[in-house]
């Protein structure tokens, strides 16, 4: 067994297609704020919002890819792109496309079943990434083979990346920070979302995604 860190033979699956899946999730993202900006319509108001329903998790996943302006699609595009490169190096393209895929639609569920909670915006995906990237980095620590000094310290700084983006005040009208996560305890979408990665990297633990068999 090997780590994916480590300079290796890596089959399509796992083979890193020049950050693909990162570039198509920004370009997405950039380009439905740029057809209707902060006027697309709030699909979560048409339906109770108090319950799960596959139309309600069809209209939260929606939601998860729309923006109220251009500063809350680029802060949340900034925090994605470096959360979400990092992960792509190491899962590969396809599967980080298939990992997003379930976060998405994890954290759209978990909003679904949240009493009164509004749904807006990539931060709860993003969330969902800090939660297994937490997770990823203990696993990356624990084993002798990925404690390297590159992935102690690559790590280390997207750790502290993070903690500077809970420490956000607001975000989508004006940019303030709280020396603690104010962000992570005072929004309970983003909570959720957090909450889903560290289910995520407890179900579909980092040495699931991160490694593969030796190829002879």
């Amino acid at each position: 067994m090997y780590s994916l860190n480590e300079p290796a033979k890596k089959s399509p699956v796992t083979r890193n297609l020049f950050f693909a899946t990162t570039l198509l999730i920004l370009i997405l993202n950039f380009a439905i704020f740029a057809a209707y900006g902060n006027q697309t319509p709030d699909f979560a108001s048409k339906v109770p919002w108090d319950s799960f329903s596959v139309t309600n998790l069809f209209h939260a996943l929606v939601n998860t890819f729309t923006h109220s302006n251009l500063q809350h699609v680029l802060l949340n595009m900034l925090c994605f792109a470096i959360a979400g490169s990092y992960l792509e190096r190491k899962m590969g393209s396809l599967r980080f496309l298939l990992f997003m895929t379930i976060v998405c639609f994890f954290t759209a569920f978990a909003s679904c079943t949240n009493s009164g909670l509004y749904w807006h915006g990539f931060s709860g995906a993003n969330y969902g990434l800090y939660g297994y990237i937490l997770l990823e980095y203990v696993f990356t620590l624990a084993r002798k083979k990925t404690r390297t000094p590159f992935n102690i310290a690559y790590g280390a700084i997207l750790i502290g990346l993070i903690y500077l983006a809970m420490c956000f005040c607001g975000g989508t009208s004006a940019i303030r920070f709280e020396w603690y996560p104010y962000d992570l305890l005072h929004n309970l979408g983003h909570a959720s979302g957090f909450a889903v990665g560290l289910l995520l990297g407890i179900c579909l633990p980092p040495s699931f995604l991160l490694i593969e068999k030796e190829v002879s």
